[in-house]
């Protein structure tokens, strides 16, 4: 009874990775060119800090997709403390634009383009 499931379970393993190996041959392979990756800053309309990252064809690194991070102290509380945060904005290609912003009473801390 073991080696059967064991069987059944290597063969069921082939298949499903046959099956995805036909789906990663079917999808538009997006090339990996080179890009110079950058992020900016700056203030919405009701005082968020905001950002976004960008990346443009260039003399850089070899990037698939890219995304931003924002830093942001947010003040809490009837003591008012300050809490740091991280966000992070969505993996996209190169061609697009990634952005995060913050919540309100929030001070913007840092930036960066993260990229893989």
């Amino acid at each position: 009874m073991r080696w059967g499931k064991k069987f059944a379970a290597g063969a069921l393993s082939v298949m499903l990775s046959a099956a995805g190996a036909g789906l990663v041959t079917a999808a538009p392979a997006q090339a990996a060119g080179k890009y110079t990756c950058k992020a900016y800053a700056s203030m919405d309309k009701l005082g968020r800090p905001t950002a976004y990252s960008t990346c443009k064809a260039g003399s850089g690194k070899a990037v698939k997709q890219h995304r931003v991070v924002i830093k942001c102290d947010q003040v809490q509380g009837a003591r008012e403390h300050v809490m740091p945060w991280t966000l992070y904005g969505p993996w996209v290609g190169p061609g697009q634009k990634s952005d995060v912003r913050c919540g309100t009473k929030n001070f913007l801390r840092g930036f960066s383009a993260q990229t893989k």
